[in-house]
């Protein structure tokens, strides 16, 4: 199994090249007020600049925070669908870091929970 993260552009700016955001732009061939777009996640970018980012930091666009779109209402449908069934189920698993898969029957989760460090 292969486990990949979804990474932000400021993680990727501050972790691999330790860029001013104007140094950053420059190096993905943008502008800085489109990096400022991007990291605003302005649907207005189009496609094509979407990839060159991606393309110039040789990392798929799936695994840039800012260039993945949002969810559809249907793709929100059908999660909330899920974590109900799940939730009257009680087919909750816990991933280990080891690649364990354990049974938590306890969890309940309502869409649009946050993590309880997050609240």
């Amino acid at each position: 199994m292969v486990l990949t993260m979804t990474s932000s552009l400021e993680d990727l700016r501050n972790s691999m090249f330790y860029e001013t955001r104007e140094e950053f732009a420059r190096r993905l061939g943008i502008t800085t007020q489109t990096y400022r777009r991007l990291l605003a996640r302005d649907p207005t970018i189009a496609n094509p600049t979407r990839r060159q980012v991606a393309a110039r930091l040789g990392v798929p666009p799936h695994l840039i925070a800012e260039l993945v779109p949002p969810p559809t209402a249907e793709r929100l449908a059908a999660l909330t669908n899920a974590i109900h069934t799940a939730n009257e189920t009680h087919d909750w698993y816990l991933l280990a870091e080891d690649g364990r898969v354990t049974p938590a029957p306890d969890v309940v989760c309502l869409p649009g929970d946050l993590p309880p460090d997050r609240n």
